[in-house]
Formats: structure tokens, sequence, C-alpha cells
């Protein structure tokens, strides 16, 4: 595949473990979902452990090998097309991809109101719209620039995120030290996850446990994808276990469900366990750990948009590349559009709280059917490949084809799960039929863009040969080996 050749001479390799674990940690951990999942009480606790189990580690399983059978540019959308075809590839791609927009378009809101609580300020409709719109591209604008650069401040601001975990954390033991846990504590709730009662937490556990196969977007760019991949599974998914039960525990610990806000609750929590002004500094901090977040999605999804365009399934236009900074800046530039379109559109039909939600929902819904695409590759890989399991040394699933299955089979029945309960039980205080039109109207919109873009993107695309979309892309190469080291000797000789 050309996405396997080009990307690997173009591309300069700058992500290093801890720079790929800190991505990883960004692109799944969304500390709000810690307040959705503390308003829940106590059975947030074996929901988010169950989770784990039948979504994260098999997941998390699933993509390293993977990963390390085809570690080029663009992680699932290649393993789809190795083992599915062509078409399949694509279609796999776009589930993977359509998130970004979805979560672009969602997110601004969520870091404006954290704003607004730091500043205890209230805005009208048509302020609050235009100030996401300078917070969308204010996110795009640093995407732009060197992925080096971006990933010194997802190091630095890794660090933080850490910080902030263990003050929510630790102010919420403090408190229950001494009044006694806000949400009393239950050893059944605490132990046996009640469907019953709280199915829909379940829906959105795997919500913000989703995003596993991101990073491989950007393989080419690995300093090692053998090496890195692994560890960056492994401590990003221990860092990310490890912030969501702490900053859920630290929420519940400080206040009761009924007074815990689904979006800014578990820094609200500070204002009750934390000494004066600190929630308001911890809700700037972590609007800017939000917009850290963001930059990370834009650089890693549009990785996806140029993979498209090297495949052919895009114009050429997707393909261009920064020569300075090496960045598909059309594809940022064409992801930033479109969230904001959706940004405007729907929240200008209704409340600001409401449509956040929504759009998560229906993020879920089709985010989650991208995890086919690097589930069922497993079973095709170990038999169409079997070859290079035979000749090459690298991580895979133990325990053979038996492994396989079991990591197929429990990922399969959690996806399922997790479709069902996003789509049908309402994660806010809304009929269910008015959630179910909203997030079955957005998810829809979604799958319609998709075929809009294969249909048009590929008869556009087909219109130019292979050898003229790539023509462009062999200055980088020639720029490259100007550079080296060998070629200086030599002009110098």
């Amino acid at each position: 595949m050309t996405t396997e050749l080009v990307p690997e001479q173009i591309l300069p390799k700058v992500m290093s473990t801890f720079g790929l674990t800190a991505a990883y940690v960004f692109i799944i951990c969304w500390i709000t979902g810690s307040s959705v999942m503390a308003a829940g009480g106590w059975t947030a606790i074996p929901m988010w452990v169950l989770g784990i189990l039948t979504f994260l580690i098999p997941a998390g399983m699933a993509v390293v090998e993977l990963g390390n059978l085809w570690p080029g540019q663009g992680g699932v959308y290649i393993w789809a097309t190795r083992t599915m075809g062509e078409t399949w590839g694509f279609i796999g791609g776009y589930l993977s991809w359509v998130p970004v927009i979805l979560n672009a378009a969602s997110s601004p809101a969520v870091v404006l109101q954290f704003l607004l609580l730091a500043f205890h300020t209230e805005l009208g409709l048509t302020t609050s719209i235009i100030l996401q719109l300078v917070i969308l591209w204010t996110v795009i604008g640093l995407a732009l620039a060197k992925l080096a650069a971006n990933q010194r401040i997802m190091n630095i601001v890794f660090v933080v995120y850490g910080v902030l975990t263990l003050t929510i954390f630790i102010c919420g033991v403090l408190f229950a030290t001494k009044n006694g846990s806000a949400t009393p504590f239950n050893m059944h709730d605490a132990t046996v996850p009640n469907f019953a009662v709280a199915g829909f937490l379940y829906g959105t556990v795997l919500l913000y446990l989703l995003g596993v196969e991101t990073p491989y977007n950007m393989g080419a760019e690995f300093l090692s994808v053998r090496k890195s991949g692994p560890r960056m599974i492994l401590w990003g998914s221990t860092a990310l276990v490890a912030i969501y039960l702490l900053t859920t525990l630290g929420t519940m610990m400080a206040l009761p469900g009924d007074q815990i806000d689904p979006v800014t609750g578990v820094i609200g929590a500070l204002g009750v366990s934390g000494f004066p002004g600190l929630m308001e500094i911890c809700a700037v901090v972590l609007a800017g750990i939000i917009i850290v977040a963001l930059m990370t999605y834009q650089v890693a999804y549009s990785r996806l948009i140029f993979v498209s365009g090297l495949e052919r399934h895009l114009p050429r236009v997707f393909t261009h590349l920064n020569p300075r900074t090496r960045n598909p800046v059309t594809a940022i530039l064409i992801q930033g559009v479109l969230s904001s379109l959706i940004l405007v559109g729907l929240y200008s039909q209704s409340s600001m709280a409401n449509v956040t939600i929504y759009l998560q929902g229906g993020l879920s819904t089709v985010w989650l059917l991208s995890g086919f695409f690097f589930l069922f590759p497993l079973i095709v890989a170990r038999k169409k490949y079997a070859d290079r399991y035979a000749g090459e040394t690298f991580w895979r699933i133990p325990g053979g084809m038996v492994g396989v299955w079991i990591v197929v089979i429990v990922g399969t029945l959690g996806t399922i799960g997790g479709v069902y309960y996003s789509f049908v039980t309402p994660w806010i205080d809304v009929p269910q039929s008015t959630w179910m039109t909203w997030v079955g109207g957005i998810s829809l919109g979604m799958f319609v863009l998709g075929l809009v873009v294969y249909v048009f993107g590929r008869r556009s695309a087909h219109k130019v040969s292979k050898e003229d979309s790539l023509a462009h892309l062999a200055v980088f190469e020639t720029k490259k080996s100007e550079t080296t080291p060998n070629s200086h000797e030599s002009q110098g000789s």
C-alpha cells in the first residue's frame, strides 16, 4: 500500500514512548466522564471495571498485535484493508475518523463551561457560540505546528494532568475523613454492576475508553512502533484507569449524586472539598488540558485523511503537507470547518449542556462500530499472514488462536453492549424518544457524510493518475536527502 511506503520516507520520526503515552491518554481520557460516572453513585466503580475488562483490555491487545504486524501510517485503515479489502478499509478508517468531528464540535463547549465555572459568570447563546469557535480555531492553530513541538506541550501537560488527578482524589479523601462520604458507601453497589438501574453507565464507560487504536494513525512517526507501541498501551492504559477511578472517587466523596454536574462536577467538587480558590484554579487548568487534548485529536486524526488521499479515496489536495512542519494542512483545516458547521448548526437548536451530551452519545455509537475493524481483522490476519507470524518476532496475543478468539468474542460482546446502551438509554434526564431521535439523527448524519465522501471523493481522486497524485510528495524526499550528513560531506568534498 502507498501509505505503508510514502509516509516512512517523508515524515519525521519524533514520537517517543513517553510522548506516545501522553498522546494516548489525551486522546482517550476525558475527565468529564468521571463527572457523569460519579453522579451514578458507587455502582459507577464496577461499571468502570467491567468496561476495562470487556473493552479496554481486548482492544489494547488487538491494536498492539495489528500495529506490530503493519506498523505504518493509518492504523485501522491499513489493518482493515489488508484483511477485509479496500472498501471495508475505507469504512473502518472513516468510522474511526468521524469522532474527531463530533468531539471537536462538542468539546469547546466543555472548555467554555469550565472557564465560566472559574469566573462565576454566564453567557448568552450567541456569545457562547462565538467563543466556542474561537476555542476550536485556537486548537486548529496549535495542531498546525510541528509534531515535535506539539509533543513537548503534551509531555508537560501530561504531568499537570497527574497533579490535578491527585488533587481531586486527595481533597475528596480528606473531606470524607472529616465529614463522611457525601455519597454514602454501599458494598453491593460498589462491587456489583446494576444494569437495571444504571445500564446507561456502561455505554458511558465505553465512550470514555474509546480511541485505543488512534495513536497508530501516526505509525510512521513513531521512533519505534514495535518497541513503543506495547509500552504505550500498557503505561497509557494504567494512567487512564488511575485518572478515571481516582477522580470518580474524589468527586463522589465530596458531593452527593444529585448535586454533581454531568460536565463540570469533577472540578465543582473542589468547591466543597478544597480550600478557597482551588476550584477556580483547577477549572482553568482543566480547560487548558482539554485544549491540549483537542490539539492531540486534530493531529492524530488528520493522518487518516492524509492516508485516504494517498490511497486515492480523496482528492490529491488532502495529501498536501506543509514543507516546514510536515503536517497535512488541508486535512486539519477541513476537520475544523466540518466541526464548526456542526457546532453552529446544533448549538443554535438546543441548550449547550444537552447538545454536548447528545453529541457524545452519537460519537459513542459511531465510534464503537469502528472496533469491529480491529477485532475481526485479528482472525483473518492469523490465517492469511501465517508466514509472517512464523518468520517474524513481535508481540502477539498469547494462547494462539484460542487467545485471539477470546479477545475477539469478549471485545465484540462489549462493543455491542456499548452501542445498545449508548443509543437506547438516555444519559441525561430527557425522554427516551428524544434521546434516540438526537443520537440516531447525529449518527445517521455521519453515515450520510461517509457515503458522500466515499462516492464523490473516490470519483474525484481517480481522475488523476496515481503517479500524478504522488508527484508533489517526491519534493519532500528530495529535500530530505539533500539535508542528510552524507550529502553535506559530498558537497564539501
